[in-house]
Formats: C-alpha cells, sequence, structure tokens
C-alpha cells in the first residue's frame, strides 16, 4: 500500500522563521500518511481510532500522541474527533535534545512511548485529566500563529512556550508512569528504566547481561519480560534504536561515515551499513 506524504497539514511551515506551529482540527479523520516533523497529538472531544503503522488504538478526550517523522499514522472510525496539532521542525527538537533529555519523561514521550504504541500490547501513552487538558488549552494559545507570539520578532518566545508545554507533557507521562500498577508484565518498571539508559548509552558497549543486571533480574527473567513490553529481543532494540540515530546523523551531520559508524556504538563502517541496509537505509 503507498501512503501519502504530508496530508491536508500541508499549508504548515510557509514561513522560514516558523519552528511550530499549533490548531486544532474538528471532525478529524484522516487516511494513513506520514510527513518529516514531530506531531503531538491532543484529543480533546469526540472518538475514534489511531493507527500508528499496524497497531490500532481506540481514542478518547485527553490521549496525547506523539508522531515521529516518517512514522505512517491515521485516524478512522471518527465521530465528532477533535485533535489538537503541535508540529515542531526536526530541528528545534534536535538543537535542543541535550537539555531535553535531563527532563524527566522526555525520553519516553517523544522517542520511546511511540516505538511501544506500534510494538506493545500495553499502553504506556499520556491520558490528561480535565484540569489538564485545560492547562494544555490555556498554554497552547501562545503556539498558534494567531496567539500573542505569532509574529517573527516574538519567535523565541512562541519556541520557549513550546518547550515549556512540551516539558509539562513530559513530566506528567513520567508521573504516570511510576504510577502504572495494572501492568500485565510484572517488571515494566524496569524495561522502561532500561529504555531510557539504551537511548542516553546507545554509543557505548551494551549486552544482554548488562542490561539485566543493571536492573537486578536474571538474564532469563529480563530478556522474557523486554519481550512482553517491546515486542523485540533487547538486542533487537539497540541495533534498531542506533540505526535510527544514524540515519539522522547522515541526513543532517558533516561527520564522515566512519565517524558516524563510532558515534552510534557500531563496531565498524561495515556494521553499521549491514544494519542500515536492514532497516531499508543503504549506505
Amino acid at each position: 500500500m503507498g501512503y501519502r506524504y504530508h496530508c491536508d497539514e500541508h499549508f504548515h511551515f510557509q514561513k522560514d522563521y516558523q519552528s511550530v506551529l499549533a490548531f486544532s482540527f474538528k471532525e478529524y479523520h484522516i487516511p494513513p500518511h506520514y510527513h518529516d516533523f514531530y506531531e503531538i497529538n491532543i484529543v480533546l472531544g469526540g472518538r475514534g481510532v489511531h493507527q500508528i503503522e499496524t497497531a490500532r488504538i481506540p481514542v478518547s478526550r485527553g490521549d496525547v500522541f506523539v508522531i515521529p517523522p516518517a512514522t505512517v499514522h491515521s485516524y478512522d472510525n471518527t465521530e465528532h474527533l477533535e485533535v489538537y496539532h503541535i508540529i515542531l521542525k526536526n530541528d528545534f527538537i534536535r538543537k535542543n535534545s541535550e537539555e531535553a533529555t535531563r527532563v524527566p519523561g522526555f525520553t519516553q514521550l517523544m522517542e520511546i512511548e511511540p516505538y511501544l504504541r506500534k510494538s506493545s500490547p500495553e499502553h504506556f501513552f499520556l491520558h490528561l485529566t480535565p484540569i489538564q487538558i485545560a492547562e494544555v488549552e490555556r498554554e497552547s494559545v501562545f503556539l498558534e500563529e494567531a496567539g500573542p507570539f505569532g509574529s517573527e520578532e516574538l519567535t523565541s518566545l512562541r519556541n520557549h512556550s513550546a518547550w515549556k508545554l512540551i516539558y509539562y507533557l513530559s513530566c506528567l507521562l513520567n508521573e504516570q508512569t511510576k504510577g502504572k500498577g495494572n501492568s500485565s508484565e510484572k517488571y515494566t518498571s524496569q524495561i522502561l528504566d532500561t529504555l531510557e539508559y539504551i537511548h542516553q548509552s546507545f554509543s557505548g558497549k551494551i549486552t544482554v547481561e548488562g542490561l539485566a543486571e543493571r536492573v537486578y533480574l536474571s538474564r532469563s527473567t529480563f530478556i522474557r519480560s523486554f519481550f512482553a513490553v517491546c515486542g523485540c529481543a533487547p538486542m533487537q532494540y539497540v541495533n534498531s534504536y542506533r540505526s535510527k540515530r544514524a540515519r539522522e546523523l547522515l541526513e543532517s551531520s558533516s561527520m564522515s561515515k566512519t565517524e558516524i559508524a563510532h558515534l552510534c556504538g557500531f563496531y565498524d563502517l561495515s556494521h553499521m551499513k549491514r544494519l542500515l541496509e536492514k532497516h531499508n537505509k543503504p549506505l
């Protein structure tokens, strides 16, 4: 099946100074598509089914979904569905990533949860309470082109407002995950902690034994628990994430391919080439 690139949101980012935009779609329904920016979806009302890759999730008011670049997603079977969109250029996220990753829940919100949403039987996405929805709605006006910070000279204030809201959602997800007591997998918290560690330490040496020891689980229990949460083996996840980061650097960095291979934790250039080809991204 062929998927549309961009979609009905094609009109945005028409001005060079825009890195963040926000707007609401009412009676929302859209076929499978993808794009080259980050998108945060906040369900404000109605109902429908959110699809990310092959996973299908019924949605309701308060659900929050992050859509990373190049990720096929859609909404169907909708009824009066209203979805608030916050769209963020890749550079906007990349340039602030060093600070952002220090915020509790940021890596989980932007990278880990979207992966788990399309591969895990558990639901780890953020769900806002009515009070939290009201807070998001108050803050989101500062991101809109027609809002108080919509002009070019106030771009820095709009960007600051975007990070404030992203960090707020990150911290809410972090707190929600800590309080997740109804998971069918006993060691979910240890696996989520492991994923955070992988995303922060992917450039170094990572072994299954080391990951298991770090969260005080036996090797067999760790592998079983990891697969139950993530739908794949630990090193499969590690290699997939390393490949993702390598692709990003190949597209945005002036570093040599050999430097990128070492930075992303591959043995050498040929090792990176094999993994990228496996994930449909040849050098």
